[in-house]
This record gives structure tokens, C-alpha cells and sequence, in this order.
């Protein structure tokens, strides 16, 4: 069981999405009073400065104490507490950490706010390239925005989030899936820099949800439904010709094939990069 620790407003905010699943074991920080800590549940003083979070970190040790295994921590770099990120990650130890990077629309951010986005995203990728995290998967939110068209304000972050969650969590089912044809996808070792996406049935656009520079490795899962994988008999084809068109020199493509009982087909994707990103 794959454990999700959520920092900051956005980091929360993905947790209680992932709470919707069972696979997972969620633990929250976020900024508050101390009232408001429970076991699954730590608040951090608010504070105002980047500097201030990272130098007055506390200690989670009691409060991660049965955090083990994979972990997946999600951060959002826009909040302040995000410049703690490293300091509480220092304090999982024996786990392997995914980084689950929540980039906002920066265009709106303060100056700041801005600064600190920009070097929390640029170090958490740096300790990804050197292994000391198992990868870190990058997330825009204007691009997740575009794929959702016209949403309502008030259901804007819920949307941005259930979008996210639902994408990651349906590449983990797969990834502990029975494949009916394909291969166990297995990235280089030097690409730890990864996002994800979906594929539109109907047009047949890539859709990841961060602007990958250079990625060097995609791998699509189809989740097809079982009656089609006896009747369709023109699959595999249109499956090859679509992996086959995103090959090129440098970019290396694979998939796998699910069987599903779902009466939509699925197209799932992710990309992978050795190349931190600007």
C-alpha cells in the first residue's frame, strides 16, 4: 500500500482526492493552528517567509513514524511551507519517495512567491536526478486546466485535482495489472524527471500534463474492454501505429495492454526526461 503525504493547500487538497481509494494510507501537513493536528493530520505555524518554514521546520518523526515503503509526497511550490519540503522528507527514512511537483499558474504568483516556486521545483528536481528520490512527476496546472475546458470557479482546484488523481491512480492499478499483451514498463535509469496524461479516444491527442522538454522514454497504457479484446480485431494494429509514430531517435516508446470491465476504452500515458526542467 502506497502511502501519500500532502503538503501545503494543493498538496492537501490532491491527499483527500487520493483518499477516495483504498490503496492508500494519507497523511496531511498543512498550515494552521496546533488544534488542529490529528493522526493523520500535522499543522505547521503560519510564518512569513520561504526562509522561515525550511530554518523552523518541526519534527514529524512521531507523526510519520509508520510511514514506510513508497511514499508519494505531494507539493505545490507556490506556498511558502513548500520551501520545508526537503527538511520533512529528510525525516522518511527507509521509504522510496515520489515527488508529485503541483506547478500553478505562475503568472499570477508574486514576485516571492514566484522565486520560491522556481527554486523549489528546479532543487526537488535536481535530487531526483541523482537517485536520491525514485523520480519526481511534474504536473502544470494550466495544462491539466486546458484539458478540462469550461469549469466553474468554485470547483476549479476540485476539478484540477480529481483530474490528477484519478490519472496517477489509474497508472498504478495498471502497474500492478495483469498485461494482456506489451511490456512491464521499466524507465532508464537516468530519466527520473516524468509526467503523465491521457490520450482523447476521440482525436487521438496527447494530452501529459507538464510540457516534457527532450523526454527520452513514453509508455501507454490501454485499458480496453475485455468484449473488444475477443471482437476487435483491428487493435493491435492501430495500437502499433500510434506507438510506432512517436518513436523516433531519442525517444524510445512502448505499451501495455489491460483488460478492463469498463465499457469506455482508456488510454493512459507517461513520459520520462533526464533533463531537469526550465
Amino acid at each position: 500500500m502506497k502511502t501519500i503525504i500532502g503538503l501545503g493547500k494543493a498538496g492537501v487538497g490532491i491527499a483527500d482526492q487520493f483518499s477516495k481509494y483504498p490503496q492508500y494510507n494519507i497523511f496531511k501537513i498543512k498550515v494552521g493552528p496546533r488544534k488542529e493536528r490529528s493522526k493523520t493530520v500535522f499543522s505547521i505555524p503560519k510564518k512569513q517567509t520561504p526562509e522561515s518554514y525550511e530554518k523552523n521546520c518541526p519534527s514529524l518523526k512521531t507523526f510519520l513514524k509508520d510511514v514506510n515503503g513508497d511514499v508519494v509526497f505531494v507539493v505545490d511550490g507556490s506556498g511558502y511551507v513548500s520551501a520545508a519540503s526537503l527538511r520533512i522528507m529528510q525525516q522518511l527514512k527507509d521509504c522510496q519517495i515520489t515527488v508529485l511537483y503541483i506547478k500553478p499558474d505562475i503568472q499570477f504568483l508574486s514576485d516571492t512567491c514566484r522565486l520560491n516556486e522556481r527554486a523549489v521545483r528546479g532543487v526537488l528536481q535536481e535530487y531526483a536526478r541523482s537517485a536520491v528520490f525514485k523520480r519526481i512527476y511534474l504536473v502544470d496546472v494550466p495544462l491539466v486546466a486546458a484539458t478540462l475546458g469550461d469549469v466553474p470557479i468554485k470547483l476549479f482546484h476540485e476539478r484540477i485535482y480529481n483530474a490528477v488523481v484519478s490519472s496517477m491512480h489509474m497508472i498504478n492499478v495498471f502497474d500492478h495489472s495483469e498485461i494482456i499483451m506489451g511490456t512491464r514498463f521499466a524507465p532508464l535509469e537516468v530519466a527520473r524527471i516524468s509526467t503523465f496524461g491521457f490520450v482523447d479516444n476521440e482525436d487521438g491527442k496527447e494530452n501529459l500534463f507538464f510540457a516534457l522538454d527532450f523526454p527520452r522514454e513514453k509508455n501507454y497504457y490501454y485499458g480496453i474492454n475485455g468484449e473488444k479484446l475477443q471482437t476487435d480485431g483491428t487493435l493491435l494494429r492501430k495500437v502499433n501505429e500510434r506507438v510506432l509514430a512517436e518513436a523516433h531517435d531519442g525517444l524510445k516508446t512502448s505499451y501495455a495492454v489491460y483488460e478492463t470491465k469498463y465499457e469506455d476504452d482508456y488510454i493512459y500515458l507517461t513520459a520520462h526526461s533526464s533533463m531537469v526542467q526550465p
